[in-house]
């Protein structure tokens, strides 16, 4: 069972509704725009605010979708975590473009909001703190990965979600580099992600 929900956590993470949205709305291939990124940032930016919105709501979905099957087809915390790293997986590197996806962020917070609310909670603490101190998104984030797996554990007093969570890390901190990150293109063109929101329409 856990093999099978492996899969197909694989498989729905894969599906490439970022880039589906963005073929459909310029007809251009969303890995030749903006930073590469088949994510939501990089189709709001990209494509525009509304698609990266559709985009948000489906990688929410997803995140919630593998947690949910795994929890009601086996609900054991090997299961469930293997079933959201798949997710994730499928989204970074789907099969359908060469292995070539988005990051998997809204997805694996959605999933984290499930599997741990108090977790969540805390690491974004975390984030907004390291953001203040550091003035980049890119550092804040890169200090909360490394630190997550400690909290997730500490908060769950389960070594399967610390082994999680660090597994969760290292995937985000292996392809995790200024060129492909989102929020310095914002800044660099909107000055802050509440400039981008809030700039005319395109």
């Amino acid at each position: 069972m856990i093999v099978a929900l492996a899969l197909g956590g694989y498989l729905l993470g894969s599906i490439p509704v970022a880039w589906l949205i963005g073929e459909l709305s310029t007809g251009k291939d969303l890995r030749q725009m903006g930073s590469g990124n088949v994510g939501v940032m990089n189709t709001a930016i990209s494509v525009h605010r509304w698609a990266g919105l559709l985009v948000f709501i489906a990688e929410i979905l997803k995140g919630a979708l593998a947690v949910s099957a795994a929890y009601l087809l086996d609900g054991s915390a090997p299961a469930i975590g293997l079933t959201v790293l798949a997710a994730i997986v499928g989204t970074r590197w789907p099969i359908w473009l060469g292995w070539h996806g988005g990051r998997g962020n809204t997805a694996a917070i959605a999933a984290l909001a499930l599997i741990s609310w108090p977790t969540l909670l805390i690491l974004l603490s975390i984030y907004l703190l390291a953001r203040q101190i550091s003035r980049s998104n890119f550092e804040a984030m890169r200090a909360t990965l490394f630190v997550q797996p400690l909290v997730f554990g500490a908060v769950t007093q389960s070594w399967w979600a610390a082994l999680f969570g660090a597994v969760f890390s290292l995937l985000f901190l292996t392809t995790h580099r200024p060129e492909t990150d989102d929020h310095l293109l914002i800044n660099a063109r909107w000055h802050s992600l509440w400039g981008f929101i809030s700039a005319p329409p395109r």
